[in-house]
């Protein structure tokens, strides 16, 4: 029956089977020529766990530092399917009189989240690029900058790892050469992904008060008895410390996320969006030569990390929460934010950070240092529309009673 079937309709499957070549002829990749980029080994950044380097590190246009640092996977508290990567390091050491005591304040800083050019840096080594694999002949180390491996790179993921010696810059410095100590072969790869693990870590922290991205729906608010005077309703309603707490609105043709002041109807949702937008937009600009604390780190421990006494009083301090339940959550990070006045004398991170008079130090469990000095006055704006928003409603109180006692005589 099949070969009947086969014979009668042969001349239509030799035309469908030459069809279905030509098509694949037609759209089956081109293989790679030697010299053109592609993969070296492909696997997936969610595998990777730890990329450690350790050797020379820019640190000046022409001045190097010994480096030992490893970006290291951690779980992200608001989005469990991406990652966070924090930055550990372990030795900071130069041999320039100059820089020894520029040195000494930034090992303080040894413990940080990283930005979004870290993850960069997870992406590139996760499946890096090449144009050409060499022999290694070891005869040609010093011409090529190996000798020694004076540069060392090693990727752990979860199913095995990988180790290379970073060499010499080649073409016009646009390419490097890397050994692959475990394949024994010399890879030429692009020299911008080396030159992200060789430029200075210590520029690559995050600037954000927190480093897990959006997602934080709940957030405590405290005003220092100072910032409670200016706005007395809120004061009055608040104690000078509330919540802002975000719903979902289902019942919308799209749903929508609305925020507002938990027991406090009376002050517009849009105006609780726009404390709890800055809030976490926040950046942080001159970054203080300190390392990042644990989430749940206490407003005391917050202080003393930024050098100020437990005494000093923030004009704004709070948290940002992740709600679990109505009755449990989780702190995403704790923060405080100072009058312009307030000053400490904690080094920055990066030389090239300038504070100028009106900044405001700002502080977070993830990251401290300051804003710029148009941000502060915005809280100010914010709590007087709260401000207003009560007495609105006062006043609608009043009249809505006037008017029922008037329907009553």
């Amino acid at each position: 029956m099949t070969m009947d079937f086969l014979r009668r309709n042969r001349i239509a499957i030799l035309f469908s089977g030459a069809a279905l070549i030509l098509l694949a002829a037609l759209f089956w990749p081109e293989p790679k020529k030697q010299g053109e980029l592609q993969k070296y080994y492909s696997r997936d950044s969610r595998q990777l766990l730890t990329l450690r380097y350790r050797g020379s590190m820019q640190f000046r246009e022409k001045e190097t530092v010994q480096v030992d640092y490893t970006i290291q996977r951690e779980e992200n508290l608001l989005h469990p399917r991406d990652a966070v990567y924090r930055i550990q390091i372990d030795k900071l050491e130069t041999d320039h009189a100059q820089l020894k005591k520029r040195i000494e304040e930034l090992r303080q800083a040894n413990k940080f989240y990283g930005s979004g050019l870290v993850r960069t840096m997870v992406y590139d080594w996760s499946a890096p690029d090449y144009y050409y694999i060499l022999e290694h002949d070891p005869a040609k180390d010093v011409e090529y900058g190996l000798d020694g491996c004076k540069n060392h790179l090693e990727i752990t993921f979860r199913a095995g790892s990988e180790e290379f010696c970073i060499g010499a810059a080649s073409q016009g410095e646009t390419r490097r050469y890397v050994l692959d100590k475990k394949r024994n072969k010399i890879v030429i790869t692009p020299d911008y992904t080396v030159r992200r693990i060789l430029n200075s870590i210590l520029a690559q922290r995050e600037q954000l008060l927190q480093p897990f991205g959006d997602g934080a729906d709940l957030l405590e608010i405290v005003l220092s008895p100072e910032m409670q005077q200016k706005f007395p309703r809120l004061r009055e309603k608040t104690g000078g410390r509330f919540n802002l707490r975000m719903v979902v609105k289902k019942d919308e043709p799209t749903p929508l996320n609305v925020w507002h002041v938990e027991n406090l109807l009376s002050i517009k949702p849009s105006h609780a969006a726009e404390l709890a937008q800055l809030i976490n937009a926040m950046r942080i600009h001159a970054i203080l030569a300190r390392p990042a604390l644990t989430p749940e780190a206490p407003l005391a421990e917050i202080l003393k990390n930024a050098g100020l006494s437990e005494k000093a009083v923030p004009a704004v301090s709070g948290s940002l929460m992740l709600r679990k339940t109505d009755q449990q959550h989780a702190v995403v990070t704790r923060f405080a934010f100072f009058a312009p006045h307030v000053r400490t004398a904690v080094p920055l991170q990066l030389e090239n950070s300038t504070v100028q008079k009106l900044d405001t130090l700002a502080l977070s469990a993830a990251n401290s240092g300051y804003i710029t000095a148009d941000l502060y006055p915005r809280f100010a704006a914010i709590f007087q529309k709260f401000e207003n928003d009560l007495r609105e409603a006062e006043e609608a109180g009043k009249k809505e009673k006037e008017k029922k006692q008037e329907n009553q005589k």
